[in-house]
């Protein structure tokens, strides 16, 4: 027996929810889901799903509940927007990074069942399993910060999708809170999948113009890419050290203001100490924190594994001592942009916050 409301599953004893009172249907109805209509409704994508309603949209794509014909199990299927899909090079590197990431296999990563074309107009789609619960985003925004039993096993989870990621050679480049998927009811031990590959590289091509001007998660990024040098695992470990921050804090280390001001100070501005926005916050957290967004990627954790082997240590999983606590490599925590463009557009972002840009040769 199936709760529409909470979606937890009882046995054919009970009627009602014992959780919230709901009646409790035969199966995951369909019908009885949370989606919004949609003039889609009833098309059938690649001959096998037919769209059922609406459940959102991101920066590039729209997502909708699907049923899978033969078998009646929900689907969630990514279409690309228009805009996005006349690109050809957007269309190819929308299923290609997509079908990367389902080749990794891992359980903290949202499974990717198929991939097509919609005949009418050729936008791309992803046809994704269906998960039961709530966005972190949906879940901060409701209840602002986490408790450490919670949140560092969602963490943890999150850092183990990631590291298998970056062992496939795939960088997500769009870690946030809406990009960790908590799976399972409200209230109870969640399950983590990580979300949008496949948009994640489309977005970090064209990151910054010339004005300074940012298209992306601004408050995740890492100050590689407010430059749009060269991203590589530590900078999925910045924006990860980001989602934590606000998870422990119900704020992010720099809050949203005029685009160019936030990107400049991702880029120039030491990020304020955890612990000045919630006091009691464990001094070994702090810490982990801190590491994970460091300026330089070379004072950051070298690796999603070094940083999950922390917060195993947070959880008393892992003997030894927090690798956190480790001298910086560079004494001097700034970041020096690579390319020509990019020591450009730092020299920009320095201005913008009335400071002297440093020699970058």
């Amino acid at each position: 027996m199936f709760c529409a409301r909470c979606h937890r599953e009882y046995d054919a004893g009970h009627r009602f929810c014992p959780y919230d009172g709901a009646e409790l249907t035969e199966g995951r109805r369909v019908d009885l889901f949370r989606y919004k209509p949609t003039r889609l409704r009833g098309t059938v994508l690649g001959e096998r799903y037919e769209v059922r309603g609406y459940l959102g949209k991101g920066a590039m794509a729209r997502v909708y509940l699907a049923v899978e014909i033969e078998t009646g199990q929900p689907v969630a299927i990514k279409v690309l927007e228009e805009f996005a899909a006349r690109a050809e090079r957007t269309r190819e590197r929308f299923v290609r990074e997509a079908q990367s990431a389902a080749t990794i296999g891992h359980p903290n990563i949202v499974r990717v069942l198929d991939a097509g074309t919609r005949s009418e107009d050729g936008a791309p789609y992803l046809v994704m399993e269906y998960l039961f619960g709530e966005s972190l985003g949906d879940w901060l925004r409701r209840e602002r910060r986490m408790d450490a039993d919670l949140a560092i096993p969602v963490l943890s989870q999150a850092a183990s999708g990631l590291a298998a990621a970056h062992r496939a050679g795939i960088i997500h480049r769009d870690v946030k809170p809406d990009n960790i998927y908590l799976v399972g009811p409200q209230g109870d031990p969640y399950a983590v999948k990580v979300l949008d590959f496949g948009l994640a590289k489309i977005q970090a091509a064209d990151l910054i113009t010339a004005t300074g001007t940012a298209v992306g998660t601004l408050e995740y990024m890492a100050p590689e890419q407010v430059v749009s040098d060269l991203p590589d695992a530590r900078t999925d470990v910045y924006g990860l050290g980001v989602v934590m921050f606000r998870a422990f804090t119900g704020e992010l280390p720099f809050p949203r203001s005029e685009q160019s001001e936030l990107l400049a100070r991702q880029l120039v501005t030491p990020p304020p100490r955890p612990s000045e926005k919630r006091r009691s916050l464990d001094p070994l957290l702090e810490s982990v924190i801190l590491k994970a967004i460091r300026k330089s990627p070379n004072n950051r954790y070298p690796s999603m594994e070094a940083f999950l082997e922390d917060l195993e240590r947070l959880a008393g999983d892992r003997d030894g001592p927090l690798s956190a606590d480790e001298p910086l490599r560079e004494p001097s925590d700034v970041y020096l942009p690579q390319g020509s463009f990019a020591r450009n557009a730092a020299i920009y972002f320095y201005r913008r916050l009335g400071m002297e840009a440093p020699r970058f040769d």
